[in-house]
């Protein structure tokens, strides 16, 4: 990819894997997974010897072309294979074949049904996906797209209708598949989710796509090429089968809502009801009838013994035993050994997948079969009638749906009913089980359509967490916990006093502002995940510090992209911040901001600086809840900030964690070197001028290694405490870009 690199005060024009420090320009260019070392050695820069652009234009096109046939074999290494491809395209091909013919089996089904309306329609997405796997995701039909269509004898006006087609998805951001549906084809496979895969799959997806579309004769001509053999299957199974196979004495379960027992009723039993009616019947003729001569006894019918499988299922069901439940397990366990899912995904899933059972033992639904789109709908009403805190208490996952119901029916309306968010994220997960399901065998009804259920978001992105001008971030930093307050206590951290207490409403609130990074990833900081660095600024040997943001014991990243590091702003280490994780260290505690952890709570490290730092804030900014000012608005207001300063989109999404917007960006270019992204983080306002740096001073219980003053003993099973209240109102203050 070309274009133009910011560096300290100088924009440099575009060449290719180059940089310019100082006067001379660099060679840089990320080296393949195969042969980089480890992370940190990822990245090879070739120094040019010159200031001549012209000069560092052909030399670096030179080392470029030498690098390609270097690194291509390398990089070729880790490339989907062509089973695979074939794989990938045989799944997504026979899911969208599948969901097409739904779709006109239902259009069949209306009085105003036009076939050929509805095949010309499937032609159209044909030649729109096909475009799209040709030509990529800024695909259009020009003039020499339309000129091979007309040639291939396609009409002007349905030309016309695919151009408007392609153009209405991509300006509806519908053209391109998830990365993360994506990478789970990848990964299903048997490849690495890297970004030349992703770009192979989604290519993949496209040709699938295009191509089942294409199958119109077979949803509205009858022309099923398998019909023959499976017809020659079906006979020939018949006739081999024998005449007595069958078994009469089947039991069928019937559930009853969990509020009760479940019935088990054997089909044995009904019999016998039903013949010892027929008996009482016959008896009340025969007293009437003259006696017939005795005919012999006929031989006796043996009665077939249940089998074990039989007699389990006479027995109770419980939700542990629910199919659908055992096979969530199993979803949840694959993706746990594949490190796919982490702690807080795997209690998600099988949160949603409880739930779902639970409603579908209430209408007495237990074989896979059975389980229709009504169902999914039911499951949508049941989102809408639970009070908006449903999950957040363990003791949601022991109430009754009934129980439930009422509890949602008690809250106001504006505390009633899942956000969009959470109620597209439950079905995200029902569809990776219901696919789970269809992948081992099971019999699962086709019309099934997960797509039906997502919820449209009533707020734009950008609007959903107000950003902090200057004006409020030098506001907040003028609280009295930052520039003395009356002691360390909830209620005295307000009020103006002679301490200064470093802690994680000191230190994390400054790091929200000078990295732009998300709250947990902050708050979960290890003392090991403080490094630094010597590297070549501006021509001298200088150590530069940073922060490592990954996964630990701590916490979870919400991506594979947020795994990075991020160079330290000055202004944190002029305030001591390094002093303070030296004095944490010293004491032995493996967390950067010990005073956030709860031994007696498994929330969020972020709820306990919310609690902290919300009354502050609002002090602060007293109109913060009205503008929607939270913790998140500091990371939105670095990203705006950088966006204003005119810094390429690309390296704020290295610097914040995003993945790239483009294939390209994540191909081709590598994570900007700290030496060259600290320039770009001092481009930050800074608003902390007239703070004092002072001797470090911790809090007392964290110096002294005490019990946390706001930890409580649980109680039953919810282990609430002081704060809760506050928590639950801001449980979706979560780490969402």
């Amino acid at each position: 990819m070309t274009h133009g690199w910011y560096t300290t005060e100088i924009f440099v024009p575009a060449i290719p894997h180059v940089v310019r420090r100082g006067a001379f320009y660099y060679w840089r260019r990320r080296l393949p997974s195969a042969l980089a070392e480890s992370r940190n050695s990822a990245t090879l820069i070739l120094g040019l010897r010159t200031s001549n652009p012209g000069r560092a234009r052909y030399l670096a096109g030179q080392i470029s072309a030498l690098a390609d046939r270097c690194f291509f074999p390398a990089a070729m290494t880790s490339r989907l294979s062509q089973q695979q491809i074939q794989k990938v395209f045989r799944i997504v091909f026979t899911q969208h074949l599948d969901k097409l013919e739904a779709v006109a089996a239902r259009e069949r089904v209306e009085d105003d049904f036009d076939p050929e309306k509805s095949r010309r329609s499937e032609r159209v997405m044909g030649h729109v996906y096909r475009l799209l796997e040709t030509r990529g995701r800024a695909a259009a039909v020009d003039e020499r797209a339309a000129a091979q269509m007309a040639a291939q004898g396609i009409a002007q006006d349905e030309i016309a209708e695919t151009a408007f087609m392609l153009d209405l998805m991509q300006r509806q951001n519908v053209a391109v598949e998830k990365k993360e549906r994506l990478a789970t084809l990848v990964e299903e496979v048997g490849g690495e989710p890297n970004p030349m895969n992703i770009a192979l799959a989604q290519e993949t997806v496209y040709r699938a796509f295009a191509e089942a579309n294409f199958q119109s004769e077979r949803r509205h001509d009858g022309v099923r090429v398998e019909i023959e053999k499976t017809i020659a299957d079906i006979l020939k199974d018949h006739a081999e089968a024998p005449r007595d196979s069958v078994d009469h004495t089947e039991s069928r379960l019937v559930v009853a809502p969990l509020a009760s027992s479940p019935i088990v009723v054997h089909r044995e039993a009904a019999a016998e009801t039903a013949e010892g009616a027929r008996t009482e019947h016959a008896a009340l003729l025969a007293a009437s009838a003259p006696t017939p001569p005795a005919d012999p006894a006929p031989a006796p019918v043996p009665v077939p013994t249940p089998t074990p499988a039989t007699v389990a299922r006479t027995k109770p069901l419980t939700l542990d035993e629910h199919p659908f439940v055992v096979l969530a397990e199993g979803v949840i366990q694959k993706n746990a050994d594949a490190k796919a899912w982490d702690t807080k995904s795997q209690r998600q899933v099988r949160q949603i997948s409880r739930l779902f059972a639970r409603l579908l033992l209430e209408q007495g639904v237990v074989e896979f079969e059975d389980i229709h789109q009504k169902h999914l709908g039911d499951l949508d009403d049941l989102f809408g009638a639970v009070a908006k805190s449903y999950g957040r208490s363990p003791r949601d996952n022991h109430r009754t749906l009934d129980q439930l119901r009422a509890i949602g029916a008690a809250k106001p309306p504006s505390e009633r009913g899942l956000v969009a968010g959470t109620v597209n994220r439950h079905f995200s997960f029902l569809g990776q089980v219901l696919a789970h399901i269809r992948s081992r065998g099971h019999k699962l009804d086709r019309d099934i359509d997960m797509t039906l259920m997502r919820r449209k978001s009533t707020e734009r992105g950008r609007t959903k967490r107000g950003l902090l001008t200057e004006a409020d971030a030098a506001a907040i930093f003028h609280l009295a916990f930052f520039t003395g307050c009356a002691g360390w206590k909830d209620d005295e951290i307000l009020i103006p006093g002679p301490h200064v207490f470093h802690r994680a409403l000191y230190f994390a609130t400054l790091m929200l502002h000078y990295t732009g990074a998300r709250r947990e990833e902050i708050c979960g900081l290890s003392v090991r995940d403080v490094a630094s660095v010597d590297t070549v600024i501006d021509g001298e040997l200088q150590r530069l510090h940073y922060i490592k943001v990954r996964t630990s014991e701590i916490r979870r990243i919400k991506n594979l992209y947020s795994e990075r590091s991020v160079a330290l702003h000055p202004e944190l280490i002029r305030l001591g911040f390094l002093d303070y994780v030296a004095a944490v260290r010293a004491l032995g505690y493996e967390m950067v901001f010990p005073d956030l952890k709860s031994p007696t709570s498994s929330s969020p490290l972020g709820d306990r600086l919310y609690d902290e730092l919300i009354d502050g804030l609002h002090q602060a900014i007293p109109d913060a809840k009205e503008r929607k000012k939270v913790i998140h608005s500091m990371r939105k207001s670095f990203g705006n900030s950088l966006k204003q300063k005119g810094i390429h989109s690309e390296i704020r999404s290295d610097i914040m964690g995003h993945s790239g917007a483009t294939p390209t960006e994540e191909i081709y270019c590598d994570a900007i070197a700290l030496a060259d992204m600290l320039p770009t983080i001092m481009k930050i306002p800074i608003v902390t001028a007239h703070l004092q740096p002072h001797p470090i001073r911790l809090l007392p219980w964290v110096q002294d290694k005490l019990r946390p003053p706001f930890s409580r003993k649980r109680r039953g099973t919810d282990g609430a405490g002081p704060g809760r209240r506050r928590m639950r109102k801001t449980k979706d203050e979560s780490d969402r870009s």
